[in-house]
């Protein structure tokens, strides 16, 4: 009888993860940098330790190596673990090993989390590497051990945001996966420029256990949602990847609006860190709406058969079915929600800048017809552009801004031009009971609907008929045989 121990994975672990941990952990790139990134803290804190005979001083200062440490640090969990992940999906793609591991009753989903749970998991193995270093900077004294702790778990809560978005960004084609990377090397430089200064308590500590919550459920937020987007990659046609996303984004929109509500006597502290949340959500929560619209997918009969036997069927056919139409209707909902916000924000500062309701009917339709329009215009060039939807609606904007500019420096603003007016409307501190913002809200929503309409005909004849028209045998078909 075999009694040895066996040195695989537990029976236990998921196989998509014990199979991506297999290959991260055999890969040179992780090998080289286990081995050299303790190699390197070590050389430095020897030499911080051993004194120069000429000045009586130390080869590296304290305050040297300290910077060291955190440097290296910044660079291995914020730069070098996320961009290992930058070709996990795409050479799954390209080998057509997707295929196989579908055919392994592995969901799309499983298959990205057990990526990114392998690549959180080596980040964690050079966390534990780099604990005796954390531990001997403490021979140096003037160390603030919570300050330490918050700034380390936030490095290791920024690798995970970044890992997520790496992996997202990995299938994407060339020109379009080089400038994400890019933008990920602007947000490591930012999240790395100034995170000694990092400290959650220093408004006190009801302050500080209120901002670090907010700070777990966005991140957790950035996290799925970026792994819902990478799971698209995976997913088959059949099934519905629109709606996790939008009831994700619609659950931490109303989570974070609902509160603004009852806090009008709050401290400033706290308004602050509200306001400051519901921010970061409004901007996140249109990165996101502007990739849901962007992204070409299509609705089938078999969308419609699931939403069915859901509750609320038809809100949610209307809402969160794939392809332009939801998304469209699903912005809308979201620019009634975020004026919604900036009225109860408003209201909470003591403020009078949205307390109109024909101001904040104007601004709901202009965001709403700013962000969807040029989705819609770029609708009947998906089959050419392939994935390269989201570069194509930046260009569209870029141009559409520079446009703007032009405009407003002759002051002739003009309606149906996404933003054409937007600016001038939020100069403006009241309103006329019928002004020509006015007016030209209700030409932008009615130009809207009409594009919407026109190129989704199909769309509306599914949700009249409540169900997809049954599928219609050929006269000549041959009867079936008993």
């Amino acid at each position: 009888m075999n009694t040895s121990r066996s040195l695989d994975f537990p029976i236990w672990v998921p196989s998509a993860l014990v199979k991506e941990l297999r290959q991260g952990l055999r890969t040179p790139t992780f090998i080289l940098l286990a081995s050299l990134f303790p190699a390197l803290l070590s050389f430095f804190f020897l030499f911080s330790f051993i004194v120069n005979p000429f000045d009586g001083k130390p080869f590296i200062s304290p305050d040297g190596c300290q910077a060291i440490f955190w440097i290296t640090m910044v660079v291995t969990l914020l730069f070098i673990m996320p961009l290992r992940a930058s070709s996990s999906i795409r050479d799954e793609l390209l080998s057509r090993n997707n295929e196989l591991l579908l055919l392994t009753r592995q969901s799309a989903g499983r298959i990205v989390l057990g990526k990114w749970v392998s690549f959180m998991a080596q980040s964690l193995l050079i966390v534990f590497i780099s604990l005796p270093f954390f531990l001997i900077r403490y021979y140096y004294g003037e160390i603030n051990l919570v300050q330490d702790v918050t700034v380390f778990s936030l490095l290791y809560l920024g690798s995970g945001i970044l890992t997520a978005y790496t992996l997202w960004a990995s299938a994407m084609p060339s020109l379009l996966r080089t400038i994400a990377f890019f933008l990920l090397g602007i947000g490591v430089v930012i999240l790395g420029s100034n995170y000694t200064d990092l400290n959650l308590f220093r408004e006190g500590l009801g302050n500080g256990i209120l901002l670090a919550f907010l700070i777990l459920a966005d991140a957790f937020l950035v996290i799925s949602s970026l792994l819902l987007l990478a799971r698209e990659w995976f997913s088959p046609a059949a099934q519905n990847t629109a709606a996790p996303l939008r009831k994700l984004i619609l659950a931490f929109f109303m989570a974070s609006i609902i509160p603004i509500a009852f806090l009008e006597n709050a401290s400033s502290a706290i308004q602050d860190i509200m306001a400051g949340n519901f921010t970061f959500m409004m901007i996140y929560g249109a990165f996101l709406t502007i990739v849901n619209l962007t992204d070409p997918a299509y609705l089938l009969p078999i969308h419609v058969e699931q939403m069915n036997s859901k509750r609320f069927s038809r809100l949610q056919q209307l809402l969160f079915l794939p392809g332009l139409p939801g998304g469209v209707f699903f912005t809308l909902l979201l620019s009634i929600l975020m004026v919604l916000a900036l009225y109860l924000t408003d209201r909470m500062t003591a403020t009078s800048e949205f307390q109109s309701l024909q101001l904040l009917f104007c601004l709901a339709v202009s965001i709403w017809y700013a962000v969807t329009m040029p989705a819609m215009l770029l609708k009947p060039l998906w089959k050419k552009l392939k994935n390269n939807t989201l570069l194509a609606y930046a260009l569209v904007w870029l141009i559409l801004f520079l446009l703007l500019n032009v405009l407003d420096a002759i002051h002739m603003p003009l309606p149906l031009i996404p933003g054409g007016y937007l600016h001038e409307l939020l100069n403006e501190k009241s309103l006329p009971p019928f002004s020509k913002f006015s007016l030209f809200s209700l030409m932008d929503l009615a130009a809207g609907i009409a594009v919407l309409f026109l190129m989704n005909k199909h769309w509306f004849d599914v949700l009249r008929n409540f169900s997809p028209s049954p599928r219609r045998e050929p006269e000549d078909a041959p009867p079936e045989r008993e």
